[in-house]
């Protein structure tokens, strides 16, 4: 079971966060959620780490039961000054960060700001590289809107009717559960800014910045997730100078599997002990 999340305040916003087992040796293992997701989406993957590794869990700003606040824009920027802030304040000097969509784009961002703080990186299932607006994710911020313009039964009723959608729900049912998720979460209206927010930010302005990025990194696509191409998979792996690509059984086809072989990536690949 996970502990009480504490509560961190910065000048980009407050970030929710569970610094787990703070005193135990080793390198921290740091693991951002994605987009309308929260720090519960790795649950199978904390039971998986010996007890002694550091685990740092994070509700970033709209997500989990953490609020938002008009006075702090949502965008990458802020979500990753906040990270780093958060990690300042708790003495992190080297970790292992593993992120997956919107973490995934957070997690390269850090390592581009802090390379002596980032050991290693595992970009699970990205889904920005470097432009806002990315059309696959285009229902995402149309979910968003329409929880802002109408309430939520009307918001529901346009997804329901949604071509998109109800393609996706015939096809892959899972990816389509993801999507109706952020409407049954906790504080979907109150958190609905987020969606739209970060759909219309980047994490990166070139290519450039991300082949600054030296550090090791194992890239994680998978098939049949068209919220998660696995072209921009390939062109994160391409773009990196020292990343290797994984393919994954499909989180929405396969998900135990997926869960078994990403947890198993995760320990390998960072040399965190199980």
């Amino acid at each position: 079971m996970l502990g009480v999340l504490n509560a961190f305040d910065c000048e980009y916003g407050r970030l929710d966060y569970d610094f787990r087992r703070a005193s135990g040796a080793g390198h921290a293992l740091v693991l951002l959620h994605g987009l309308g997701s929260s720090h519960k989406q790795f649950d199978f993957l904390v039971d998986a780490v010996d007890e002694c590794t550091p685990i740092l869990l994070i509700d970033l700003p709209g997500h989990g039961a953490n609020s938002l606040t008009s006075k702090h824009p949502i965008s990458f920027e802020n979500f990753c000054n906040s990270i780093l802030n958060l990690c300042d304040k708790l003495r992190l000097e080297s970790a292992d960060f593993a992120g997956v969509s919107m973490g995934s784009a957070l997690a390269l961002m850090c390592a581009a700001r802090r390379p002596k703080l980032v050991r290693h990186l595992v970009v699970i299932r990205p889904s920005w590289l470097v432009s806002s607006a990315p059309e696959h994710l285009s229902l995402v911020d149309r979910c968003g809107q329409w929880l802002l313009s109408g309430t939520y039964g009307s918001a529901l009723a346009q997804l329901e009717a949604d071509p998109d959608y109800i393609e996706m729900r015939e096809d892959v049912p899972l990816a389509a559960a993801s999507i109706r998720g952020v409407f049954d979460r906790d504080h979907a209206l109150a958190h609905a800014p987020v969606l739209s927010g970060m759909f219309n930010s980047s994490p990166f302005g070139s290519l450039n910045e991300l082949r600054a990025i030296k550090t090791p990194t194992v890239v994680v696509g998978t098939h049949a997730d068209s919220l998660h191409p696995v072209a921009v998979a390939n062109a994160t792996a391409n773009a990196l100078p020292d990343a290797e690509m994984q393919i994954l059984p499909p989180r929405y086809l396969q998900p135990e599997k997926h869960q078994a072989a990403l947890s198993a990536l995760i320990l390998e690949k960072t040399g965190v002990p199980a």
